[in-house]
């Protein structure tokens, strides 16, 4: 065996055997003991986002701008929702406004090294793909029945080729059933990113859902096409050639419901 591979798998040894996996799930134990979860879990998440914030704007990781932070709303529930292009998009994303994010992630990240400690202790929600995972769902709507924050991908997964693909239905159909906003966040700059690049953040303004629209299939697939413009506009992505191909051929031109009326359409604020 030569150094290199003895030095590579040295390496994912440690990776495989860190001490977050093994010493942080024990110390949440304690804590939970302790009834003192909540508050530790939630230190964690400032103390991680400072440094994600760091990292992302006075750091020399990364550099970049963001703007129009103060649209996101300080009180109340709402879907903080962006496009996906890169594994570290929802630090990038998050770490710009000044509140907590509970992310919803895939199942699998939660078996990778590092990442499962951080991610029970961030707050953030496991979510098993391809199925309809009630478990996920009544999380979510904890969070959002509490007034807090809850952070999706429409598209479902990263893009794999740096357009902006279809946007599902899920995101949309929670501001149907509460009422409540989505905050559109435009990332720019992160796709095949590496450390030292440039990527940008932009907030967009809170829309919320027209007033007595009710929470259907065709209600939610409406909004979601809005989310996905919103999004359009502020990461200045372009659509996947495929969807839009796809849209133009199958689907007639998309028309607003015709249970609401027209004024209440871009209720904004």
């Amino acid at each position: 065996m030569t150094i290199k591979s003895k030095r590579k798998k040295f390496v994912k040894h440690i990776i495989k055997y860190n001490v977050l996996d093994y010493f942080i799930p024990r110390l949440r134990r304690l804590y939970k003991r302790l009834g003192i979860l909540d508050v530790m879990d939630n230190c964690f998440y400032w103390i991680a986002w400072k440094l994600c914030n760091w990292a992302f704007t006075k750091g020399r990781l990364w550099s970049g701008d963001s703007t129009h932070e103060a649209n996101v709303p300080q009180t109340g529930a709402g879907i903080f929702i962006a496009n996906h292009s890169h594994a570290l998009d929802p630090f990038i994303s998050a770490c710009r406004i000044n509140r907590k994010v509970h992310w919803v992630s895939k199942i699998e990240n939660y078996y990778l090294p590092f990442f499962r400690p951080i991610l029970q202790s961030s707050g953030s929600i496991p979510i098993r793909r391809g199925e309809s995972d009630q478990n996920a769902m009544r999380l979510i709507r904890k969070e959002l029945s509490q007034g807090e924050f809850v952070g999706m991908f429409p598209e479902g997964t990263r893009t794999r080729n740096g357009y902006l693909g279809r946007f599902h239905t899920g995101a949309a159909r929670l501001c149907l059933e509460f009422q409540i906003p989505y905050i559109p966040v435009g990332v720019v700059g992160s796709y095949k990113s590496k450390i030292g690049d440039k990527i940008d953040v932009h907030v967009g303004r809170a829309r919320y859902p027209p007033k007595g629209m009710k929470d259907n299939y065709e209600n939610a697939k409406w909004f979601a096409e809005q989310m996905r413009q919103d999004i359009l506009r502020l990461s200045g992505a372009v659509p996947d050639p495929q969807y839009v191909k796809a849209k133009a051929v199958n689907a007639k031109v998309e028309e607003i419901p015709t249970a609401v009326s027209t004024p209440s359409i871009t209720k904004m604020h």
